[in-house]
């Protein structure tokens, strides 16, 4: 039996769940949700009882932890690994010293503390939010961090789950070198079609699965009550121009090339 995400659209298309030993990369651009998708991921793993390892690059680890709580996980099994790195001694001084800490938030320090937890971390899932630092301090680094992914989550039985910001250049340009060691690729985006009428509707799609059977199609959602919900959008516009109908303004859609 494989890790449930505690994300409707995807558990629906993998009812059995992510395999152990898969690595999972989010992608998409700032504020679609990759975040959110990872914490759920990550809470769904500590409420079913296996063990969390979450590496806090983007965020201070007290504040992902308070979200994991909020969510529901019991906090006793969950590790959060400190990224969120001052510059500098003076910024140091102003953070309570953490348990566990990245040294830097590049990819050597990252693939050294993997490697200190691999010895007794079984069948858990790890989350790495996100990448960008990461990649964006080790040029040329992308390979050996998905190689470290893959030997971790392989021989610990667990999942491995990354996010990335691909409205960065640089760290698109790094990661389409490493993308093929990604067992599954969720990206998330709004929707270009409905942001050109002035809606901001987000939509999701599985767009890689080892041996999965997936449709790859997209899916449009919402965050509602902490749960991510599909949305019908076909049903939606056509109440939207229902209404604009009444107030007496036609809707002309015109096809996309």
């Amino acid at each position: 039996m494989g890790f449930k995400t505690g994300i409707d659209p995807i558990d629906e298309q993998i009812p059995d769940g992510l395999p152990p030993g898969y690595v999972v990369l989010i992608e998409g651009f700032l504020g679609v949700g990759k975040t959110f998708f990872a914490s759920a991921i990550a809470a769904t793993a500590a409420r079913s009882g296996a063990p969390v390892l979450f590496f806090a690059i983007d965020a201070l680890g007290d504040e992902v932890l308070e979200d994991l709580r909020s969510r529901g996980a019991p906090v006793d099994r969950v590790v959060v690994v400190d990224g969120f790195v001052p510059s500098n001694e003076r910024l140091a001084k102003l953070k309570p010293a953490a348990r566990h800490r990245l040294e830097a938030p590049d990819a050597y320090a990252l693939i050294n503390k993997l490697t200190e937890f691999a010895p007794e971390f079984r069948s858990g899932v790890v989350v790495v939010d996100s990448l960008n630092e990461v990649l964006l301090r080790s040029p040329g680094s992308a390979l050996d961090v998905f190689r470290a992914f893959k030997i971790f989550a392989k021989y610990t039985e667990s999942l491995v789950v990354a996010t990335a910001h691909t409205d960065v250049e640089e760290v698109y340009g790094v990661l389409t070198a490493a993308l093929h060691l990604a067992d599954v690729i969720v990206q998330l985006e709004v929707d270009p079609n409905l942001e050109e009428m002035g809606l901001y509707v987000r939509r999701m799609r599985i767009a890689r699965a080892k041996r999965l059977r997936v449709s790859h199609d997209w899916v449009h959602f919402e965050v509602v009550d902490g749960r991510v919900a599909e949305i019908d959008v076909k049903t939606m516009l056509k109440m939207l121009s229902r209404q604009l109908r009444e107030m007496g303004i036609e809707i002309r859609q015109t096809g996309r090339k």
